[in-house]
């Protein structure tokens, strides 16, 4: 008897457990907050000393992330008074179609302000596939980008990056890579970091937009002075915001790499359930100083 009321309470506190932690994933997934960094690069650059980067990942518009979370988002970025703002990846939840408010999240984007502009590069979920409770079925070699992502973000005022560079007035580049797994053509062939930076004057500060924050080593070494990635979500719900430093060099915030510089972000929206235990939906501030 004693055994089998153990075994009742303990059943009943576990799924009290379990309840409490799902209402509070699924109410914190909409609280976004604002994260700031600071960063040193050792270059000059003619007429700033400063850049402050407005940094955003992985919107996963569609079926849980809307319209009213891009507005949200854009006030906190217009607030921080940016010179640039990056988006790294994942802005669609693979099905153009499931925008809660096309028109609204255009109006949302085109009304970012910074000095310099908004650039981004794409993520494995920028692409047509089905989904299954949130989660890509496909492989990569079968994902195709809807041409209306690009058309959509290009009339909002934002400048994609296709496994290309860009300077920007004179001081610094951007330049923003095809995803690790899927190029959005049907095949994962994306260009080398090597490819990317012939014709980079390295003398002038790089920022990298990455997606995936992989291939450090490389980047750092091609001269790459700040890589800016998201994907991981930082593990997005107990446990695995614990296991995430383990599966990544740098799974989450700040990192360090020879000269080069590694911030990755929690990002926006989600994959799988929409809920986040432990982690931040958040916009990042790069306070970048250049000696």
């Amino acid at each position: 008897m004693i055994r089998s009321r153990f075994i009742l309470v303990g059943g009943l506190v576990v799924i009290g457990l379990i309840t409490i932690t799902s209402v509070y994933g699924f109410l914190h997934v909409r609280n976004m907050k604002t994260t700031e960094y600071e960063v040193t690069i050792d270059k000059r650059v003619e007429g700033i000393d400063k850049l402050r980067i407005a940094m955003v990942a992985d919107q996963h518009l569609g079926y849980t992330i809307g319209v009213k979370d891009m507005q949200k988002m854009v006030e906190k970025i217009n607030a921080a008074k940016p010179d640039i703002v990056c988006f790294t990846g994942d802005i669609f939840d693979n099905n153009f179609n499931a925008l809660d408010d096309e028109e609204g999240i255009w109006e949302a984007f085109a009304s970012i302000e910074s000095t310099y502009g908004t650039y981004s590069c794409w993520g494995n979920h920028d692409v047509k596939e089905p989904l299954f409770s949130g989660f890509s079925v496909d492989s990569g070699t079968k994902a195709i980008r809807d041409p209306r992502m690009a058309q959509f973000l290009s009339s909002a005022g934002i400048h994609l990056l296709d496994d290309s560079a860009m300077e920007i007035d004179d001081k610094f580049y951007v330049i923003g890579r095809l995803d690790y797994k899927k190029a959005g053509d049907g095949t994962n062939h994306r260009k080398s970091i090597d490819e990317l930076m012939a014709g980079v004057d390295v003398e002038k500060p790089v920022i990298l937009l990455d997606h995936q924050p992989r291939e450090f080593d490389e980047i750092a070494a091609a001269g790459v002075d700040l890589d800016l990635s998201g994907h991981t979500h930082a593990g997005q719900i107990f446990p695995m915001n614990l296991t995430n430093q383990f599966t990544w060099e740098n799974g989450y915030g700040l990192l360090e790499k020879g000269d080069m510089t590694s911030v990755v972000t929690s990002g926006i929206g989600v994959y799988g359930p929409a809920m986040r235990v432990f982690t931040d939906s958040e916009v990042v501030i790069i306070d970048v100083t250049f000696k």
